[in-house]
């Protein structure tokens, strides 16, 4: 069902799951320290347990309480949150879901997107489409959740770019919509490099 802001925050404040729009493709998301709304996008999704969600922050504020922030991924973090780039931190501090982690890594996003500032506790996010389907660029996904908050089209109909930042080394492990000549200043090893 199509919903408005008011409706998706009560939604996953109780502990739903609704797809969201971001500036790359759609999303679908619950708060991420409600571990049955979690077991939900996995089963909607069809996806494997190994593959850890996203976690989608209002500012680096908020993200600082979850990740370790290097001098390196702070620069990168402020040049281009909000926008299309999810950094890939050592883990500060475990207090949400267990599946939003990986080994000792967290992977933090903060989208260019209104809706983003309405929530102050973190969201596990991952694109809306069922395991191995291209990711949605539009709010008809077809997935059954709870709500939907569509806003249109997509802006940059590619998921978002992610970075691992460790110990100021810098990894690309998903070109997305931030491309190479975005980065050009920073010294990153990319993939076939």
């Amino acid at each position: 069902m199509t919903a408005t802001l008011n409706n998706i925050t009560a939604v996953l404040k109780g502990g739903g799951v609704c797809v969201l729009p971001t500036e790359t493709v759609y999303g679908i998301a619950c708060r991420a320290d409600h571990p049955k709304a979690i077991d939900r996008i996995y089963a909607i999704k069809g996806r494997g347990f190994d593959k850890p969600l996203a976690v989608c922050v209002r500012d680096i504020e908020a993200a600082k309480k979850l990740a370790e922030f290097d001098d390196m991924a702070l620069k990168l973090a402020k040049e281009f949150w909000p926008g299309p780039l999810t950094l890939v931190l050592p883990v500060k501090n475990k207090t949400l879901d267990k599946r939003c982690y990986q080994g000792g890594t967290i992977a933090l996003r903060c989208p260019d997107i209104e809706w983003r500032e309405h929530f102050k506790q973190p969201l596990a996010l991952t694109s809306a489409n069922k395991s191995g389907e291209p990711a949605a660029t539009t709010a008809e996904t077809g997935l059954e959740v709870d709500a939907v908050l569509n806003t249109g089209p997509s802006r940059e109909k590619i998921p978002s770019t992610i970075l691992a930042v460790k110990d100021g080394k810098v990894t690309c492990l998903r070109e997305g919509a931030l491309k190479a000549d975005a980065l050009a200043a920073y010294t990153i090893e990319w993939p076939n490099d």
